[in-house]
């Protein structure tokens, strides 16, 4: 009983103390440069996917990927993701 125990109290301190020094590790960069002064440019990489009933075969239980083609999905220069109507012209 004492060994199981030990070993249930080992592991969780063991797992405690790793996410800590992963928490504590990881920081994200902070800019150094005034970031007013540069143009932001976005590249629109795709269209949005969402998940929606299975209303033909029922194969699967749970909502599938679908697209949903009137929103386009960009990734601006300075990593924020945004969204837009899609444009009818492509």
């Amino acid at each position: 009983m004492k060994t199981s125990f030990a070993k249930i109290v080992g592991s969780a301190g063991g797992l405690l103390a790793l996410g800590s020094i992963c928490i504590l590790g990881v920081r994200a960069q902070q800019s150094t440069g005034n970031t007013s002064s540069t143009t932001v440019t976005t590249n629109w990489i795709g269209a949005l996917v969402a998940g929606r009933n299975d209303a033909l075969d029922r194969i699967t239980q749970g909502p599938f990927p679908t697209i949903v083609g009137q929103v386009e999905i960009g990734l601006r220069s300075d990593g924020i993701i945004v969204w837009r109507q899609a444009s009818r012209t492509k």
